[in-house]
């Protein structure tokens, strides 16, 4: 679930930056990397339910 969820997010925020996906393949403990990545790279705000999914990803994998 991890791995999907963040496939979706750096499709949907950084659709440039596909080495991030091979990175949260290769070692899921790269997880607050890539989100801090999303953060600073995003070119709109999140939508809400984009949210929903990156608090449950901090609160289980962080």
């Amino acid at each position: 679930m991890l791995i999907q969820n963040l496939k979706y997010l750096v499709g949907k925020y950084l659709d440039e930056r596909n080495d991030l996906v091979e990175l949260a393949i290769q070692d899921t403990d790269s997880t607050k990397y890539i989100l801090s990545e999303i953060s600073k790279g995003k070119k709109k705000d999140y939508d809400k339910e984009d949210v929903d999914i990156i608090k449950d990803i901090s609160f289980f994998y962080l």
